[in-house]
Order: C-alpha cells, then sequence, then structure tokens
C-alpha cells in the first residue's frame, strides 16, 4: 500500500502544473419589491437543445453561482412558485468571456396574487432530482431540533427499523451512510446509536442514491444515503450558533427524557486560506420496551414465557471538526482535516419473565426478574489529506485522499437474576459481568481522476486501496461467592483484518435528447477473522466485477426517461462476524456467524419524469445470499438466540410515485407512494423451507405554509403498511403524525423553531414469528413522540464561500466499524 500511495502522489505531483479557465455564471434574484429571493431555482440550459447543464438555488441573500462550467452556449431560466419565470437571453462563454455577472434579476408575482398572505420562497422539504431524492433539512420546520434518525424516518422510501437498528430503503437491507460523502464506519447498532445523538441543525440536506454509479464504493445493496452537514458559504468570517432543548412524552415509561444541544459552526476564508470548525455538544436520552410472549415444546414439556423488558438511557455526546484548505495556485489545492466524536452513556434495564409449564396435565409456574446496567465509552477520530488539481482543458481534474480513521470503544455491563418459584420465594440469585472493549484502526487511500472531452464525452477512473484490523477482546465472567471467574463458554478475543483493493473506469457521452454513461469497478478483497482464544480462523479472498450503466432520454421539454442497472456488494459488518455471544438474559441472546458470506445484489430502474417535478420508478432487484437476522430456538434448554445468516436469494419489486403539489403560493405539498412486492427464498433455514412473500407499501406526505411577518408552519405524515422482513410478519401498521411552526427575528438572521414528532404515538411496532419450532409475538415501543424549541442565529458575512466538498478515501469502511452499542 505504501508504494501505491508514493506512485499516486508522484502522479499528482506531475500533472500539477496543467491549467483551466473558470467558466462561471453569477447574479441575484430579488423579488418585485427588490428584496432577496432566497432558494430560487436557478437552472443553466444548453443552448443548442434546451436540455439542463446545471441547476443551484440562490442563498439566503439570493445570490447563485453556476461554476466549473465548459465552454458553450447557454441560457438561464429562474422559477419559484408563486411568480413568473425568468428566461435569460442566451450567451456565450469562451476563452475570452469566461464568465457572465448577470445585473440583479427581478421577479414578477404571478396573476394569482393573495393580499392576506406574504410569500417567503423556500426549498421543499422533499426534491425530487433526476439520480437522487433530496431532503432539505436546514430549512424544514418539522426537523428542526429532531435527531438525524428521526429525520430520517420521515424519508421517502426510507424504514428506520428500530426492532433490529437497522436502516431499510425501498425495503431492502445493505444501506450505505455517508457523512458528507465519507462513509461511516460503524455497525448498525453503532450507527443507530450516532444518528441518534446527530442533531438536525447540524444537517443541510440527506440525499438518497438508489443506484450509484461505478465511481462510488460497490458497499451498501440497496444504495447511498449520504447526510451533507452545514457548512459556511467571497472573503470574510461568518459563522452560526444552535441551541435546542427537548423532552418526550410516553406513557408509562421514565420522567427522565429531556434532551439538549449546542452547536457552534464557524469559517474564516481570504485569497489564499478558508479555515472551518465547527462543535457540537448535548445530552441525549432514550427509553424502550419489549413485550416477548413464546411458546416451546420438549418431550411432552410445554413452556410459556411471558417477558417484559424496559431499557432506558442517557448520555452526553461531543463532537468537534477543524479543516483548512490552502489555495497553492488557480488550479491547485491542498486540504487537511480533523474530526473527532465521542459518547460518553449509560442504561439500565430490567425485566419479568413468567414461566407457566405444563406436561402430563399438571401445572406449575415460576419467574424471574433480570436487570442489567451498562457504561460505554466511545470515541472516533478521523484525519484526511486532500489534494485537487484542476487542470487547463475544459473541466478536466484529478482529486487524492489519504485518511486516518480509530475506534475506541468500551463497554462494562453487569447483570443481576433472581429467580422465584410459583409462591414468589426468591430461590437463586445470580451475578455475571463483562468487559466489550474494541479498537478499530482503519487506513485508506484514493484517486479520482475526470476527463471531459470537446464531443461531450465525460471519463472518470480512479484507484482505491484500504485496510482495516479490528480487535475485540471480550471477556465474561460469573461471581462464585464472592468471585469473579471467567467463563470461557462466553469469553472470546476476536481478530478481523481485510485488504479491499479497486479501480474503476466510467465513460459517457451526450447527445441531443440521450446521454449515456457506463462503467465498470472491480474490487478485491482478502480477509481473515480469527479466534484468538478458539484459535480458529475463516480467511477469504475473492475478485468482484461491479458493472453499472445509466441512459437518459428527453422525449421533449417535458417528458423524459432514465434506464438504470448496478450491482453491488454487502458485506458483514466486524461484529456479526464474531462468533461469540452477546448475553442479553439467561434465555435469551445474540451471536456472530464467522462464516457469513457477502451479500450481491442486481439493480435495475426506469425512472419517468414529468415537467422536472412529478417522478415515477419502476424498479427490480435481486440479491444473493441476502444477509437476514433470524431467531433461533433449541427446545431442551428453552433458549432463543438471535444470529445473522445468508438468504439464498431475496426478490424485490417496487414502483415510486413523486408528486409535488403547489396548492397554493403560500402553500406547498409533496406526496411520495412507494409500492413493494417482496419475496424470500431459502431451501435449508433453521431446518426448513422458507418460501414467503407479500405486498407492502408506505407513503410519506408534507405541506409547507408561509405566511407574513415571518411566520411559517408545517405539517407531514408518514405511514408504513404491515410487511414481511424474512421470518418477522408486521401485524399492524406504523404511522407517524407531525407538526412544527416557525418565525424568523432579529432581520431574518435567526429563526426559533417549535415542534412535536408523532404526536399520536402511533409508530410502534407489533410481529410475529411462527417459522419451524419458533412461535414468538413481539411488542415494542420507544421514546418517539417528543417536543422540541430551537433557536438558530447566523452572524458575520453571510456570503463566505463554502469549504469543499470533499469524498475522503475511508468512506466505504466506517459502517462496518463499531460495537454493541445501544
Amino acid at each position: 500500500m505504501k508504494k501505491l500511495l508514493l506512485t499516486i502522489i508522484a502522479l499528482t505531483g506531475t500533472l500539477s502544473s496543467w491549467a483551466q479557465a473558470n467558466y462561471k455564471v453569477t447574479g441575484n434574484v430579488l423579488d418585485e419589491k427588490s428584496e432577496a429571493m432566497p432558494f430560487s431555482n436557478v437552472l443553466l440550459l444548453n443552448e443548442a437543445d434546451s436540455s439542463l447543464n446545471k441547476a443551484v438555488a440562490s442563498d439566503i441573500d439570493g445570490a447563485f453561482i453556476l461554476d466549473n462550467l465548459t465552454e458553450g452556449g447557454y441560457f438561464v431560466k429562474i422559477s419559484m412558485v408563486g411568480y413568473s419565470d425568468f428566461i435569460s437571453p442566451k450567451f456565450k462563454l469562451n476563452q475570452d468571456s469566461p464568465t457572465l455577472n448577470f445585473e440583479p434579476i427581478k421577479l414578477s408575482i404571478a396573476s394569482n396574487e393573495l393580499g392576506e398572505v406574504t410569500v417567503t420562497a423556500k426549498k421543499p422539504f422533499i426534491e425530487q432530482q433526476i439520480d437522487r431524492t433530496v431532503l432539505n433539512v436546514e430549512n424544514s420546520i418539522v426537523a428542526s431540533g429532531n435527531t438525524a434518525l428521526e429525520v430520517l424516518e420521515k424519508a421517502p422510501g426510507v424504514v428506520v427499523d428500530r426492532q433490529n437498528n437497522a436502516l431499510k430503503l425501498k425495503n431492502k437491507n445493505g444501506v450505505l451512510v455517508q457523512i458528507d460523502g465519507r462513509r461511516s464506519y460503524l455497525s448498525e447498532e453503532a450507527l443507530m446509536q450516532m444518528l441518534s445523538n446527530m442533531n438536525s441543525d447540524e444537517i443541510t440536506s440527506i440525499e438518497i442514491i438508489t443506484n450509484p454509479s461505478s465511481k462510488y464504493d460497490a458497499s451498501g445493496n440497496s444504495g447511498i444515503i449520504n447526510i451533507k452537514l452545514k457548512k459556511n458559504k467571497a472573503f470574510g468570517t461568518n459563522g452560526s450558533i444552535n441551541v435546542a432543548v427537548g423532552d418526550s412524552y410516553l406513557p408509562n415509561s421514565t420522567d427522565d427524557l429531556y434532551r439538549a444541544s449546542t452547536n457552534i459552526s464557524l469559517n474564516h476564508r481570504n485569497k489564499k486560506v478558508n479555515i472551518f470548525g465547527t462543535a457540537n455538544a448535548g445530552r441525549n436520552a432514550f427509553y424502550s420496551d419489549n413485550h416477548l410472549m413464546r411458546s416451546t415444546n420438549y418431550e411432552g414439556l410445554r413452556s410459556e414465557f411471558d417477558q417484559v423488558s424496559q431499557r432506558n438511557g442517557n448520555g452526553i455526546y461531543s463532537s468537534a471538526k477543524l479543516g483548512a484548505d490552502y489555495f497553492a495556485t488557480d488550479k491547485t489545492t491542498l486540504g487537511v482535516m480533523f474530526d473527532v466524536n465521542h459518547w460518553d452513556g449509560k442504561m439500565k434495564s430490567i425485566g419479568l419473565t413468567e414461566i407457566i409449564e405444563t406436561q402430563s396435565d399438571i401445572t406449575s409456574q415460576n419467574s424471574l426478574i433480570p436487570s442489567q446496567d451498562r457504561d460505554m465509552d466511545n470515541w472516533n477520530y478521523t484525519a484526511n489529506f486532500n489534494l485537487k488539481h484542476n487542470f487547463n482543458d475544459k473541466g478536466k481534474e484529478v482529486t487524492f485522499d489519504a485518511d486516518y480513521s480509530g475506534f475506541r470503544n468500551y463497554a462494562f455491563q453487569t447483570f443481576s437474576t433472581d429467580y422465584f418459584d410459583g409462591n414468589q420465594n426468591l430461590t437463586e440469585n445470580i451475578l455475571q459481568q463483562n468487559s466489550t472493549p474494541s479498537d478499530i484502526n482503519i487506513y485508506a487511500a484514493k484517486v479520482d481522476f475526470v476527463i471531459p472531452t470537446e464531443n461531450k464525452i465525460k471519463i472518470e477512473f480512479g484507484a482505491k486501496t484500504s485496510y482495516v484490523k479490528t480487535d475485540n477482546d471480550f471477556v465474561f465472567e460469573v461471581d462464585n461467592d464472592g468471585t469473579w471467574t471467567v467463563d470461557p463458554s462466553k469469553t472470546n478475543h476476536f481478530v478481523y483484518t481485510e485488504f479491499v483493493n479497486a479501480a474503476y473506469f466510467n465513460i459517457g457521452k451526450q447527445w441531443d435528447k440521450i446521454g449515456f454513461q457506463t462503467g465498470l469497478r472491480a474490487e478485491h478483497t482478502k480477509s481473515e477473522g480469527k479466534s484468538i482464544t478458539l484459535d480458529q480462523s475463516v480467511p477469504r479472498s475473492y475478485l468482484s466485477l461491479f458493472p453499472t450503466a445509466f441512459l437518459n432520454q428527453k422525449i421533449n421539454d417535458k417528458n423524459s426517461l432514465r434506464y438504470s442497472y448496478s450491482r453491488r456488494i454487502g458485506r458483514p459488518n466486524y461484529q456479526q462476524l464474531n462468533p461469540f455471544l452477546f448475553f442479553l438474559d439467561p434465555y435469551t441472546f445474540e451471536r456472530g456467524n464467522e462464516y457469513l458470506k457477502p451479500q450481491f445484489t442486481d439493480n435495475v430502474e426506469l425512472t419517468y419524469s414529468y415537467n422536472n417535478a412529478i417522478t415515477l420508478t419502476l424498479g427490480y432487484a435481486k440479491t444473493n445470499d441476502f444477509m437476514m437476522q433470524v431467531i433461533e430456538q433449541d427446545d431442551a434448554s428453552r433458549v432463543t438466540f438471535q444470529t445473522t445468516t445468508n438468504l439464498e436469494k431475496v426478490e424485490n419489486y417496487s414502483a415510486n410515485l413523486s408528486v409535488p403539489v403547489p396548492v397554493a403560493k403560500w402553500w406547498n405539498m409533496h406526496n411520495n407512494l412507494n409500492l413493494y412486492y417482496v419475496k424470500y427464498y431459502d431451501s435449508d433455514l433453521s431446518g426448513g423451507n422458507l418460501n414467503v412473500e407479500q405486498v407492502a407499501f408506505n407513503f410519506y406526505t408534507s405541506n409547507n405554509f408561509s405566511f407574513k411577518k415571518g411566520w411559517s408552519a408545517e405539517a407531514s405524515m408518514w405511514f408504513n403498511s404491515p410487511q414481511i422482513m424474512g421470518i418477522i410478519k408486521q401485524s399492524g401498521p406504523q404511522y407517524s403524525v407531525n407538526a412544527g411552526i416557525q418565525k424568523t427575528v432579529l432581520e431574518k438572521k435567526g429563526r426559533i423553531k417549535l415542534n412535536i414528532n408523532d404526536i399520536f404515538l402511533t409508530s410502534f411496532f407489533e410481529g410475529k414469528i411462527d417459522y419451524e419450532n419458533v412461535d414468538l409475538n413481539i411488542d415494542n415501543r420507544w421514546s418517539s413522540r417528543n417536543v422540541t424549541l430551537s433557536f438558530n442565529y447566523a452572524f458575520g458575512n453571510q456570503n463566505v464561500k463554502s469549504s469543499r466538498k470533499r469524498s475522503t478515501a475511508t468512506e466505504d469502511l466506517k459502517s462496518r466499524a463499531g460495537g454493541n452499542d445501544k
């Protein structure tokens, strides 16, 4: 890997003398009163065929910049709900005229004006683009003060599976989560914890990409969710500060569910240097309860278990990021970035398990009360070096990234279990404890080239190398008359190493009404999972190819089609491969699977777009060796355990309809409907033949209202129908109604927001497993109804240009790291 890094650095240095003209178009959008019109849609269209070249939105001061353009003829179209469109005269950008700065552009109000309402221009919460769905979180009232996880619950096509601590996209597992283009390296459970601690006021937008190109890492069989954090926007200093307080209300839970957060962001830029930083700190609290009912039959003994458990916890989270960009020349930029995240939390759990035993018509009863205390201390460090060079040839560029990410996760848990007979007399007490330290180190580097040509052919290629080592040393102990003794059956030292080397190539061509792109990515993986305790290892080495193909067809000015295909991989996270037990209570535990294989998915999509607004997407996905959590039961010991295994095949057919509706100048609505047909198949799952299928759907609607004197409001609702998740059948629907109100203050530099989520407490989960010898009913609640009050204030020069967006080298590994933090 060292030789590869030296070669890449030498190559980029050799090419650093090339230059490029900076073609761009700038301007300001005003309303009929000559006031700034923020968030107007600004489209740069090609002169020859009116096809879209680039699209941006005006900023808070109505300014827009269309940069990194190529030589050619164009015109600009600007639109905003309630106003007539502006269409500019045609113009050309070339070596003699590389830039164009429009005089202030004033939009005229549409003829159906309402006298009682003042319209404030604003991006919709959901924006459907040609290759992705975008959630504009920054200006959403309902999203303000929420966590990132609560915002994702409102995203069309995204399901937050709180029962299994997982995310689904279009009813498929294996979502790749990125933060500013850098993949999070956390396991699903740790990732859910991170998202539940991330405040939505840190977020600008969330991008949902269901069919990424070969340039993206092949991980994530259902697509990519990219969370873009806020950055500042010409020279000077600016920043913003945000504070929020909130509380949750759930009957028969706990009173300690309040949360609070504060976030500050600063940016300074001059001609040579841009320095930026953010800091965030807060308190989060959570609660959940589970009610399980199951039965076992073994040699004439029938046992019925009625298990109730309650878990609540809280903690302090903090994060900081510091970065700098150095503009060595007009064409070359060097950058460094460091960030750190910390979670210091604790959790308590208490339960009651009642057991009714029947044998030969004789019934007896006993019970047990398990309780747990858990302390968690998790750290994550990331460092990035970035180089970007623009060549002197119409958009030709190269970027290079080198990264290090480290995780230091530690948890210490104590267990106490009291056993009672049928007369409620204490018969036994068992004390146990375990420590679960996890150290993960990740090194990666990547280089990407973009080469556009004069005949509208665009070539992209690059390479990447990464190395991961994770070290988990789990120690489980039992109290024997005051002496702690190691339990070897539950103790394990597990080390996992993985090398992934990748290369990709994309080529695309744009004609008058047809655009085509195809690519191929090759990834070679060499890994070994080794149990030092058992002196056993599972080595693997495999080469995988991931082709992609995209075709855009413009039928006319209002109708277009997009065809896409991609193949992707879902690799097991590091905890899933650990073969030892994660103890929950005497009758319930989770264990890893060292033989778990990666899953491969083929995705095909057809998207129809009308007027760049209404879209209909039809999709088909087939996954082989699908990784799925299953629950198995040992009737002799009456123990139930959860593990992850590979299913032979899963097929998923989907239809997604997105319809924005401008009801009035002051009222914008967006509706999204997803319909699925899913089929799970395995000829030998837990000794049985799994062959289940179901049609399911989910629906999302959001409504944005803009009033005079700086007032605005928002209301939304999501609904998920019952569905099948392998052997789990959801019993009833889940839905949530949310609402919020906002007031701008302090000359529009400040915003006060109040919102409430899950007003009617209707988002809880009910399910059932009836497969082979497992007969299990599940009810799950959590602290979903919360009220949040937040205040945001922006200070300084609000036109400071953003720090550069980066897609770092370690973006494909972080979602698989981390420990069992909940």
